[in-house]
């Protein structure tokens, strides 16, 4: 239940300065001059007051302090109200008409909702998490309680204020050597990704998202309640697509991650799906000194515990900007590690081998002689994508959504998951059971995103839904089949112009979102279709080569070739041709492929001819039926 931004800041303007006297009421402040509207601040005692209200934005401002102010939500959540109370209270201050029906209401179908945990005696929960300094009233506001086993237990509320998770961790030091457990969910309860304490966070303000429910605890405790961490740590990324509307909602979000390397990959992840304009990120210092003496820093809580409140919020009041994207500063490049760079493997051997993976950040072009297994290829390259637990994007107007699903099917079943179909003339096909393909597309919801034909197949409208899929989902691989399909809105004088702005764009795309993005761009057409893809093939604007990172060519090998005992290619299908790959400086590398035409897989040996996916959990001891066609020429059964 997400409150509309418009009808809070309607219900503060029909209040005007009334605002102010209901703060002042609730925050019980000192002082308060009811005519120039200002206090001594409740945080500090002082001499002169510097708690002001500012009449523009209907908030009391501390300039005692660089982070902290509130409005009449921030007072009531102060005391302990969630985000829906506080906005009730403010309508009915205001007068405002709202329906707040689905208030403490379960509203997820067939969902086994978590029970309570008694409020037992919390010794060990607030002996453990004050050795943290984390005090009993950070405990008490953020309903944290103990397990009859002395677990403390962090419960997660929806933005209905109804308990939809439970978590639980040990309240003593967790020994990882020894195998222990750090954290885990209810057992016999549904699980989902929801943001610890997000129920009790002001949309209007910056939100702090941290890594774990004890550095959420630190930085409120500190003072910034508006404050949540991430439910299943640093490398889940499925809080952003669950919460995604509701974090649609901030004008600006801060990620305090920790200091180590999943830290750094989370926040970077972050930036690239919330929006570089509006994220910014605390870098937590690599140590501090106090007394004398240097202390290693990983994250907000040791922040906390050896720096104090003031630390942290001087960190809040100083999270960095994401640098402007169009320039970098020469004395900040790091020399590039390949090993470092995400991507995804085609899953063949040889061309990985060559190419290692189709890197994050980077845009390949495929092209193909008709027939010659490109969408096979994709379909291949993406499987191992979803696989790694990257999603994909799929722009392909050649094909409806059904038929490349269809295709998509037969790749990832693979001949053990096919049933023969006998038709009455003698004639056969094979398909993919209907229980199968249930149980395929359970197990990749929201991994293969496909463009819909009924959406219109301009650039900006298919890279508006891609960037969508990228922020929302998580997308790795954009796919874009084919570039003959997609509307550039340019005539045949301007097409070259046209063609070099889309490469332009996609090259910055992939870059933007830390993506790989696939172009596949037709060759000219020749008499010879079975010859080799060239650079100078490509049909339309040579930039689409020129400027591309690599390019990657396909051709079936002919029948004259078949026969000819003398032709390097005659016991293939497919040479696919690594045109041209600026990160290691290839061109012109061919590759012999083979194609099975039930599975409709590329290969190279027996285990890429039976690769599993990840659906498939069955366990296989006896192997297929297999030609090694290095050795002869003959198709595999």
């Amino acid at each position: 239940m997400n409150i509309p931004k418009d009808l809070i800041q309607k219900a503060k303007e029909k209040l005007g300065d009334k605002n102010a006297f209901i703060i002042a009421e609730i925050q019980n402040l000192k002082g308060f001059d009811e005519k120039n509207l200002k206090s001594f601040s409740p945080l500090r005692d002082e001499t002169a007051p510097s708690y002001v209200y500012d009449r523009k934005r209907f908030r009391f401002k501390d300039f005692g302090s660089s982070s902290y102010g509130a409005d009449i939500i921030d007072a009531q959540m102060e005391k302990g109200k969630t985000f829906l109370e506080a906005c009730q209270f403010l309508f009915e201050q205001a007068g405002v008409q709202y329906s707040f029906g689905e208030m403490n209401v379960k509203t997820r179908n067939q969902y086994r909702y978590p029970h309570e945990e008694p409020l037992n005696d919390r010794s060990h929960v607030i002996d453990y998490l004050g050795k943290r300094c984390i005090d009993k009233a950070t405990i008490d506001y953020l309903d944290i309680r103990e397990d009859e086993h002395g677990n403390c237990v962090f419960n997660y509320y929806d933005t209905n204020d109804v308990l939809t998770m439970v978590k639980y961790r040990p309240s003593h030091t967790i020994n990882k050597e020894n195998g222990e457990i750090k954290a885990w969910c209810q057992k016999d309860a549904d699980t989902t990704p929801l943001l610890f304490n997000m129920n009790r966070v002001n949309c209007d303000k910056p939100l702090v998202v941290t890594e774990g429910e004890c550095d959420a605890a630190a930085v409120i405790c500190a003072g910034y309640i508006n404050t949540v961490s991430v439910p299943l740590g640093a490398g889940n990324f499925h809080w952003i697509e669950e919460n995604w509307d509701w974090l649609e909602q901030f004008n600006e979000i801060i990620i305090w991650s920790d200091n180590d390397e999943p830290g750094e990959k989370m926040r970077k992840e972050c930036i690239y799906r919330l929006g570089s304009w509006r994220t910014k990120y605390i870098q937590t210092p690599a140590t501090y000194e106090k007394d004398g003496k240097v202390y290693r820093l990983k994250d907000a809580n040791n922040c906390l515990q050896v720096g104090g409140k003031e630390l942290v919020m001087q960190l809040i009041a100083n999270a960095k900007d994401v640098p402007v994207t169009s320039v970098i500063d020469y004395s900040e490049i790091e020399e590039l590690d390949m090993s470092k760079v995400g991507g995804v493997k085609t899953g063949l051997k040889p061309v990985d081998k060559e190419l290692n993976k189709l890197y994050n950040g980077t845009l390949t072009i495929l092209s193909g002689r008709p027939g010659s297994g490109k969408t096979s290829l994709i379909d291949q390259i993406a499987a191992r994508s979803m696989d790694a637990g990257d999603p994909v994007f799929l722009f392909s107007k050649e094909l409806s959504p059904r038929l490349s699903a269809s295709w998509f099917n037969t790749i990832i079943a693979g001949r053990r998951n096919l049933k023969k179909i006998e038709q009455p003339d003698g004639s056969s096909y094979y398909v993919v059971p209907y229980d199968t393909q249930k149980k395929m597309q359970t197990y990749y919801k929201s991994k293969l995103l496909i463009y819909k034909d009924s959406e219109p197949n301009d650039c900006e409208s298919v890279m508006k839904s891609a960037e969508e899929c990228v922020r929302k989902y998580g997308a790795k691989l954009i796919i874009l089949d084919n570039l003959m399909m997609l509307d550039l809105k340019a005539n045949s004088e301007s097409m070259n112009l046209a063609q070099t702005k889309l490469v332009n764009d996609l090259i910055n795309f992939a870059s933007k979102f830390d993506v790989a993005v696939m172009l596949v761009a037709h060759p000219k057409k020749t008499a010879d279709m079975t010859s080799d893809v060239s650079m100078y093939d490509i049909s339309g604007s040579s930039n689409i080569i020129n400027l591309a990172i690599r390019s990657i060519g396909l051709r079936r090998v002919s029948k004259k070739e078949k026969e000819d005992p003398r032709s390097e290619w005659g016991k293939y299908d497919v040479v696919l041709t690594i045109i041209k790959d600026r990160l290691f400086g290839k061109q012109d590398i061919q590759i012999g492929l083979w194609y099975d035409l039930r599975s409709r897989r590329f290969y190279t040996d027996y285990d890429e001819y039976d690769t599993k996916f990840g659906w498939d959990n069955k366990n296989y001891f006896e192997k297929l039926e297999y030609v090694d066609r290095s050795k002869t020429d003959e198709f595999p059964a």
